[in-house]
């Protein structure tokens, strides 16, 4: 599913930028199946059961946190660099809780509310101080994860949790937190793509000014956004917590870039306003099957940061060529 500014109507009656949107999702397709068939010829163990599942877990976190930053693309408040520390926050927050006995019900308000609160930091610094949502995040950011280094360093999962119990586990020889991850996709992308909200979403991530002249309040939907990617954030801490055995302060160094590199490639626009769902679920899945495919292909762990790097400078490069008109 796409969603377009509504200045963009009249570029869909020309061959081209129609070409260039599904033409770039074709290729992200058809990079991820030459990617598999490839890595299954060096490798048949590669197509096993536990490849799949390992993908599964990759795309889940991530794909929870691709799900709110999409929001927050599409209005033209450009990114959220604070959603992985802030997951990981609301994991500790979750792990000590199920630890103290706290019921599931309540530990799940909690993240939220914790993310929520996050959310209107950063939207309190964009919107009403005005400070560059790059720069306000990336305080957010550091504040969050010092924050939590501080007083928190590891906290155990106890195996008799809810959390262990009946979110962790496998339905459909997939793990569960991925189809909470694809449902949740699914529905911002028919919110985005298909009710009043995402026209309006996308209507002030195309054209601020325009928005203001039809009577839409581009503040206000820009704080909506980001405080969606903040409770979004605090749920993907559940998802993180469900997948081990202890959270750990330190964990998912890099998370955001990762985002960021998945939603340019999926073919969000930085500055909003336009963007597939579509692509961004086929960059999800290539990039989270990156890894594991590196690994089986015998190269080193080392390099993942460096082809990250790559796979980020090429998405600026793509969305830069998506951009021109």
């Amino acid at each position: 599913m796409s969603v377009s500014a509504p200045q963009a109507a009249v570029r869909r009656s020309t061959g081209l930028p129609a070409l260039r949107r599904h033409g770039a999702t074709l290729a992200l397709a058809a990079l991820w199946v030459a990617l598999v068939l490839a890595t299954a010829v060096k490798s048949p163990a590669f197509l096993s059961h536990q490849t799949v599942i390992a993908v599964a877990f990759n795309m889940a976190f991530i794909g929870v946190l691709v799900v709110g930053v999409s929001l927050v693309m599409l209005s033209g408040a450009e990114f959220d660099l604070s959603v992985g520390v802030t997951a990981v926050a609301a994991a500790l927050i979750a792990a000590q809780l199920l630890t103290d006995g706290t019921p599931f019900a309540l530990v799940l308000v909690a993240v939220l509310v914790f993310g929520a609160l996050i959310g209107v930091v950063n939207a309190a610094l964009i919107v009403r101080v005005r400070i560059h949502p790059i720069v306000a995040t990336l305080g957010t950011m550091f504040l969050v994860s010092g924050t939590t280094r501080l007083f928190i360093e590891f906290v155990p999962i106890p195996r008799d949790s809810f959390l262990r119990r009946h979110v962790a586990g496998d339905l459909f020889g997939v793990p569960r937190v991925f189809w909470i991850m694809l449902v949740l996709l699914a529905a911002v992308a028919f919110v985005a793509g298909r009710t009043r909200l995402g026209r309006h979403l996308v209507a002030v991530g195309g054209n601020r000014q325009a928005a203001l002249v039809r009577g839409l309040r581009p503040d206000r939907i820009q704080a909506g956004a980001l405080v969606f990617c903040g409770l979004i954030a605090g749920l993907a801490g559940l998802v993180l917590a469900s997948q081990g055995d202890i959270v750990q302060s330190t964990l998912t160094p890099g998370t955001e870039f990762r985002v960021i590199s998945i939603l340019l490639l999926g073919g969000m626009a930085l500055t909003g306003g336009r963007g597939s769902f579509v692509g961004v679920a086929f960059a999800l899945l290539l990039l989270n099957t990156l890894p594991t495919a590196i690994v089986t292909w015998g190269v080193s762990s080392s390099w993942q940061p460096v082809v990250e790097g790559v796979v980020l400078a090429v998405a600026l490069a793509v969305n830069s060529v998506r951009s021109t008109p």
